[in-house]
């Protein structure tokens, strides 16, 4: 048996011997990490996990630009918002989102940048 096989065996036995103890820890990591999650969305965006959970819903679990579910992706949705106003517009994925601040909420930029893709 080779080092890797027998830490292997070790983790296995470790964790059937210490199974409840290590769920009820994970329980409280998760309810923590959710209390957590709230406490960001209300410090940079004003609203609760309920509110993006609603987002959530009325998207679909989609992107609102791309439309690619959630499902599919590794991160969470970001909270889209107007940097002057503050105010949220909706649930993007990691790629809408970052093109969206590249292009720095510039609709004119965009519109020469869908000009330039249909060959104007």
């Amino acid at each position: 048996m080779t080092d890797k096989e027998k830490k292997a065996a070790y983790d296995r036995a470790y964790y059937q011997k210490n199974r409840q103890k290590k769920l009820a820890k994970q329980k409280t990591y998760d309810r923590c990490k959710g209390y957590q999650r709230n406490y960001d969305l209300q410090r940079h965006y004003g609203i609760t996990l309920d509110d993006y959970n609603r987002m959530f819903a009325e998207q679909n679990g989609c992107c609102a630009i791309c439309s690619i579910h959630q499902s599919e992706l590794k991160k969470a949705f970001a909270v889209d918002h107007c940097h002057a106003t503050g105010k949220v517009r909706g649930l993007l994925c990691f790629k809408c989102n970052t093109a969206l601040g590249l292009f720095k909420d510039d609709q004119d930029l965009l519109n020469k940048a869908i000009h330039y893709l249909q060959g104007d």
